[in-house]
């Protein structure tokens, strides 16, 4: 099973900065370093829910 897997984000304590893994690890036990500390990986957010679809606004009739 890989350390690292594609998809998985990780962020610096120290500097904020977010990596993104895009091609799986297959190293027994790597860390993602940056700023002299190991990363943390940034836990999954929950899914977003697909926006309600709106109808179309009706046109209103121009007076004249």
């Amino acid at each position: 099973m890989p350390s690292k897997k594609k998809g998985e984000k990780y962020e610096c304590e120290e500097c904020g900065m977010v990596v993104v893994v895009e091609d799986a690890c297959d190293c027994d036990e790597c860390d993602i370093v940056c700023c002299e500390t190991p990363m943390k990986k940034v836990a999954r957010a929950p899914a977003k829910k697909a926006a309600a679809k709106k109808k179309p606004a009706k046109k209103k009739a121009k007076k004249k």
